[in-house]
């Protein structure tokens, strides 16, 4: 992002229901700030006073709503972390002319949310507990140079594409076997083993020589993401793609999680013994390929 070009729009959240404040006798409060160009955008999110729940029995998501061909629109961005002093902080990186890969850009959205989520009941609805309007500036001025002109920008193609590959995925499960490949699952996904290599999502040209010689990669899933993770050891020939492709988060297999922290093994001996899984997570709402968003308990 040129930061030169950068315009920066904070946006004032109220309280939205008192249920949700960590001490009833303040104010709960909460702050947005855009920090954005033509093809980019960076969300700061910032809450305070907001209800902690030690059992994870609510999380808290930021939404976009607004109003497009007298239709409305609901955009969930992504989670927010809380503390338990009911300080919650997140960033998000969006494209603001395509958020979904389906064209709607965030002008589209004239409203911010963050609202509490039941993690029990995913049949209850979505909680607002802070609110505010926002909308973005028009550009401080507008630069005809042919020289400063930016192409299209298709990248929303490619994410549709990775993201419908997944959903086929998802729609074929039941054929796939369960699996718990690992003692702690900081993703707190659902698992599947497969071993069909040809229905691997277009991802990464690197993750297709691991996957033949395995026989298999995991399909998994939660809320927000599926995931998708590729067998091998924590080497860097092993890494597909060197982590460009977004297989940057390794998970020791189940069995091998306490030698892979074995300090009275060498880190050389560890790294070639121990087997893994290289894994990246895709945005199940607009397929952006993403750092692995870990959940806490």
């Amino acid at each position: 992002m040129d930061f030169s070009k950068v315009t920066k729009s904070p946006v004032i959240l109220k309280e939205e229901n008192r249920h949700y404040a960590l001490d009833p006798s303040k104010e709960m409060r909460g702050f947005i700030k855009l920090a954005y160009d033509d093809d980019k955008c960076l969300i700061i999110v910032i809450m305070e006073n907001v209800k902690f729940f030690p059992k994870g029995e609510y999380v808290y998501k930021l939404v976009l709503a607004g109003t497009k061909n007298e239709r409305r629109r609901y955009h969930l961005v992504g989670n927010i972390s809380l503390s338990a002093y009911g300080k919650g902080e997140a960033s998000f990186r969006v494209n603001p002319a395509d958020l979904d890969g389906c064209g709607t850009s965030l002008k589209d959205y004239s409203m911010a949310i963050i609202a509490a989520m039941s993690t029990v009941n995913c049949h209850e609805a979505l909680h607002p507990v802070l609110k505010g309007p926002f909308e973005l500036p028009k550009p401080a001025a507008a630069i005809h140079d042919s020289d400063n002109f930016v192409p299209k920008n298709f990248n929303g193609f490619y994410n549709r594409v990775v993201l419908d590959n997944c959903i086929e995925i998802s729609k074929q499960q039941d054929r796939f076997a369960d699996i718990l490949p690992f003692a702690d699952d900081p993703m707190k996904a659902s698992w599947k083993k497969i071993t069909a290599p040809d229905i691997f999502p277009m991802v990464a040209p690197g993750a297709k020589a691991p996957i033949k010689q395995y026989g298999h990669f995991l399909w998994g899933y939660n809320d927000n993401h599926y995931f998708l993770a590729v067998p091998g050891r924590f080497l860097p020939d092993e890494q597909p793609d060197k982590g460009k492709s977004g297989f940057t988060f390794w998970q020791p297999i189940l069995g091998m999680e306490k030698d892979a922290v074995d300090i009275s093994i060498s880190v050389e001996e560890r790294r070639k013994n121990i087997y893994g899984y290289w894994i990246c997570a895709v945005n199940r709402y607009n397929g952006h390929i993403e750092e692995i968003p870990l959940i806490e308990d």
